[in-house]
């Protein structure tokens, strides 16, 4: 399908990591700025002083929310102030209350641009999730932040990168408890939500959805577990019936490399954090965005942390923005290719 230009909003991160500075060396590439227009959300002075900090040839133009027609070009990035707190209120490399509280407030005005209309997505550059909950926000990171700021049900997480699309069925678990909260029923909507993407972002149709399997070779026919006759088995037939091209369960060991130049393969459904991110990371870190499914618009993030050991450092250890650039690329072409509005429960 013909691709269009999709105006998307960058959030600064954490102030105190390495956010500042990837998104401004991002905003600075034209060729990321052919594919989307581009705006962040962020503090004015901090965003300035990671310019000045990263070499960075980049000219903001400021506004609050709703005072600029993000869609429209014009000189300059577009910078919406989500805090003015300064420079001053932050310690460079170590994350606090106050920086989380910052990056909170970036997320809000990016997620708030989105829910009115005045973006087509927004991009988040990464946060502390310590720092964010000790200003008071009670959310293990930004799926779970983002899902309540939208008032939806439910959200998953997509990872986009190499050959796959992978969503998984737990997230952060510790891996003694992944077989306790795996259902028929969480899973079997898990498999939709998968169906759902791919309909919605008009990935190859009839495209299938492949489930991993939990224990090492599937199970072995209950040798080594039980959850795939169990749980996972009766959670894809549950899918069939819906009209779902699900398959597996599949041994997680074999199918990545077996898999990964299949023509018909949409999204593949990983039991538990790691199962899944190590394929999605096995490129490099950098190489991979988390997308987050369930809500009304788009979201892409990086797949990596805030680094505050390497944060504010300057000059030629400005950390390397390749991350944000997949993530803005992801996130573009999600927004030029999904259906409005956006569904996430299967017909």
């Amino acid at each position: 399908m013909a691709a269009r230009r999709p105006t998307l909003v960058v959030t600064m991160g954490d102030p105190a990591g390495i956010g500042p500075e990837i998104v401004v060396r991002a905003l600075a590439s034209p060729a990321l700025r052919r594919v989307a227009r581009l705006a962040v959300a962020g503090e004015p002075e901090i965003m300035a002083r990671a310019a000045a900090r990263t070499r960075t040839r980049i000219h903001f133009r400021a506004a609050l929310p709703g005072e600029m027609d993000l869609r429209a070009d014009g000189a300059g990035i577009p910078l919406v102030v989500s805090s003015q707190d300064g420079w001053s209120a932050i310690e460079p490399g170590a994350g606090t209350a106050t920086s989380g509280r910052m990056a909170a407030r970036a997320i809000e005005t990016a997620a708030g641009l989105a829910l009115q209309g005045g973006v087509d997505g927004i991009v988040t550059a990464p946060i502390s999730k310590t720092a964010l909950q000790a200003a008071g926000y009670p959310y293990p990171g930004h799926t779970e932040f983002l899902g309540r700021l939208a008032g939806v049900p439910e959200t998953k997480m997509l990872f986009i990168g190499g050959p796959f699309r992978i969503l998984l069925a737990t997230v952060h678990l510790a891996l003694r408890r992944v077989s306790d909260a795996l259902t028929v029923d969480g899973l079997a909507r898990t498999i939709e939500f998968a169906a759902a993407a791919g309909r919605n972002f008009r990935w190859k149709a009839g495209s299938s959805v492949a489930v991993l399997g939990l224990n090492p070779h599937a199970g072995e026919g209950g040798l080594f577990g039980d959850e795939e006759a169990r749980i996972i088995a009766p959670a894809i037939e549950r899918a069939r019936a819906r009209g779902i091209r699900a398959e597996g369960p599949y041994p997680a060991d074999t199918f990545f490399p077996q898999h990964a130049h299949r023509k018909d393969l949409g999204t593949v459904v990983a039991m538990y954090h790691d199962q899944g991110l190590i394929a999605a990371k096995s490129g490099g870190i950098g190489g991979a965005a988390n997308v987050t499914l369930g809500l009304p618009f788009i979201r892409s993030s990086v797949d990596h942390g805030t680094a505050f050991d390497r944060a504010w450092k300057g000059g030629s250890r400005a950390p390397d923005p390749a991350g944000l650039a997949t993530a803005i690329r992801v996130g573009a072409d999600l927004a030029a290719r999904a259906r409005r509005p956006l569904e996430w429960s299967w017909p």
